[in-house]
Parts: C-alpha cells; sequence; structure tokens
C-alpha cells in the first residue's frame, strides 16, 4: 500500500510544551524510578511497551507480563503469563517495587462476559492482592474515560467530580472497568499505595483497536459516516499516556494528592468529531474516507436491528453512542497533580503513528 503524506496544513495541531512539560511545586516529594524495579503488565500492548520503555531511558528496571513477548529492540526480562493466573503475577511481581497494571480485556462483541469478568475483576483481584502480599509499595492502574459514560447525556469537557454512572452499564467493558477501578482505589492505604488514569481515546503504534477498526471498515467498503458530524471526541497518543503513568508513580507517596486519586488523561488539544480525526489517516494511507452520513436517531436504530442479527460485529449501538454523542474531557487535574502536559505534538504523533501503519499494511500488501 503507497504511503501518501497528508497536508499537515489541514490538521489540527497542537504543539505541547516540552520545556514546560513538569510544571509542578518544587517542595512537593516525589519517588524516583532510577534503579527501581518496576512491573508493566500488558507491557507488550499499545500503552505498556511505551511505559516500559520510557521507564529504561530513566534508568529503571523493567519486567514485563503479558500473553505474549513485545516485539522491542528493548531488553527487558520478559514474563509470559496471564493475570488470571496468581502464580504467574506472583512469579512477576517478584522483588518488584512499582506495578503499572495496563492489561483488560478490551471492548469487543465477540468477548464473552466471562473473559471480561476473569481478566478486569477476577485479574485485577489478583494484582492487588499480590502486590501486597509481596510488598509492593506503589499500583498504578490504567482506567478508561468509560467508566464514567452512561450511553446517553453527551459530555463536554469533563473532568473528575463526574460519578460512576447511577444505573450500571450493561456493556460489560464498561461495567468490569469501573469496578475494577473502584477495587483499586479502595485498596488504596500506607501498604499499597494505588491510583487510576483514564487515558481518553487513545492512539499510536500498535493500536489494535481504534484506528485499526476504521482501517478495516473502511477497507470492507465503509462508506458512511455516523452523526451529523458535531460531536467531539477526546484523544490522547500513547507516548503522552505512558507519560503520564510514570508522572503518577513518582508522585504517588504518602500523604500525598495522588495515592487514592483518578486522573483523566488527554492531549490537551481542540477535540474533533471522530470521524475527521480519523481522515488524515485514511488519506495518508491512500484510503478513501466515507463522504455520506446516517443520522443518529437511524443509526442507533440499525445498530440495535444489527446486534441482533450480527451479535458480534462492532456496528451496534455501544459504537454509535461512542461516535454519535459528545465525550470531550480535560486532563487540569493532571496537570495540577502530576505536573502532566503532553510530550509529543499531534505533528509529531500522526507522523509517527501513520508510518507504523504504512509499514504494517505494506507488509499485509507484500504477502
Amino acid at each position: 500500500m503507497a504511503f501518501f503524506v497528508y497536508p499537515m496544513h489541514e490538521m489540527r495541531i497542537c504543539l505541547s510544551a516540552r520545556g514546560g512539560q513538569n510544571r509542578i511545586s518544587n517542595d512537593m516529594k516525589t519517588y524516583n524510578l532510577n534503579r527501581k524495579n518496576c512491573l508493566v503488565i500488558g507491557g507488550a500492548g499499545l500503552l505498556g511497551l511505551e511505559i516500559a520503555c520510557q521507564l529504561q531511558s530513566q534508568g529503571a528496571n523493567v519486567r514485563i507480563l503479558d500473553l505474549v513477548s513485545p516485539v522491542t529492540n528493548g531488553k527487558f526480562d520478559i514474563s509470559v503469563g496471564d493475570i488470571r493466573h496468581r502464580e504467574d503475577i506472583r512469579e512477576a511481581c517478584r522483588d518488584i517495587d512499582v506495578v503499572f497494571q495496563t492489561a483488560a480485556a478490551v471492548w469487543d462483541p465477540k468477548t464473552a462476559k466471562r473473559l471480561y469478568e476473569e481478566v478486569n475483576i477476577g485479574g485485577n483481584s489478583k494484582v492487588i492482592d499480590t502486590c501486597i502480599e509481596q510488598g509492593v509499595k506503589r499500583l498504578v492502574f490504567t482506567s478508561t474515560m468509560d467508566v464514567v459514560v452512561d450511553g446517553k447525556k453527551p459530555i463536554k469537557n469533563g473532568d473528575e467530580s463526574l460519578g460512576y454512572p447511577k444505573k450500571m452499564p450493561s456493556d460489560h467493558y464498561c461495567r468490569t472497568k469501573i469496578i475494577a477501578e473502584k477495587m483499586v482505589l479502595e485498596a488504596n492505604s500506607s501498604k499499597l499505595l494505588t491510583c487510576a488514569l483514564r487515558p481518553v481515546g487513545m492512539y499510536g503504534p500498535r493500536d489494535k483497536y481504534h484506528i485499526k477498526n476504521i482501517i478495516e471498515a473502511v477497507n470492507r467498503g465503509l462508506k458512511f459516516k455516523l452523526g451529523n458530524g458535531k460531536a467531539k471526541f477526546s484523544h490522547v497518543y500513547s507516548e503522552n499516556a505512558a507519560h503520564a503513568h510514570i508522572l503518577a508513580a513518582e508522585r504517588l507517596v504518602d500523604g500525598g494528592p495522588v495515592a487514592g486519586n483518578n486522573y483523566f488523561i488527554t492531549d490537551g488539544c481542540p477535540s474533533q468529531n471522530l470521524f475527521d480525526f480519523m481522515e488524515p489517516f485514511l488519506l495518508g494511507l491512500g484510503l478513501k474516507p466515507p463522504a455520506k452520513r446516517i443520522p443518529y436517531p437511524l443509526a442507533y436504530i440499525l445498530g440495535f436491528i444489527n446486534e441482533k442479527l450480527n451479535p458480534c460485529s462492532t456496528f451496534n449501538r455501544f459504537s454509535v453512542v461512542q461516535t454519535c454523542v459528545e465525550h470531550t474531557f480535560l486532563s487540569l487535574k493532571a496537570e495540577r497533580d502530576l505536573g502532566y502536559r503532553p510530550i509529543v505534538s499531534t505533528k509529531e504523533a500522526f507522523g509517527k503513528t501513520l508510518s507504523w501503519f504504512a509499514q504494517e499494511y505494506g507488509k499485509k500488501d507484500d504477502r
């Protein structure tokens, strides 16, 4: 597949202030990760591998626990295992100072309810218990913005004052992530300091769900956009989200503001409609973006019908709501407590992500 350069003046470019990325009080107590033993659970994934690489660049000793070994040039201590198995976690947590728990059963209509519960609830419960048992002092948990989404009301510039939905969502991913986040935050104590980060729509190299789903839908002949194009959606680049996790670990100290708290993580850029955000990637890969629109009410009805006829399809009411209902968030609390600022601009993030997808789809075309 050809790699076309999309004109950057057509994109919204948000340049991050690299020099001011850690604006935080000099007298705030922090935890130095240099030479510390860190475990990244889910370290072969989009976010987990970025965390592992950034930790290593800061002088930390990094171990990865995942179902598969990561494809990387980094030199990590690799443990192939499953968080559903206590012994795998126990072995990986041996002599560890900080755990980053990024692993999850992610949203996919083909995934059984049982797997969500075994991984997102049972697995996280085992991680918490094992951290306490092994004397691990810090646990940074990757949650999601979906823990505050009720599937009905739009969220504009949402922050941490938003509570969990009054009625537990029927979607198994959202439901189990809510339960998992609550468990992690309730476990916070002097024995185990915990916090939860809520990345918004994440993208980057190795993205298997966000951009990949749109690319594959267009390759299958997608001709329609959902909604009227007015609904906005917040995004965060994977390296920026990883940076926020490391800042959280450094500031996860007893008596500090981070312990027992949750944080939305965004790129801090103007939000865009999902299809407007995806269009430069599609054009950069030589694909034709969908042009026609299906109104939200009609799309919702069609999604309902399709999920009854084809339960494993990604076109259902959940995906329609996520596309047509505004979900934008602010990361001001993370800026205040973590000193968080994005370290990669949208221009650089676009270039890195597009280059990776061009190589991946080029490989497939060469087979």
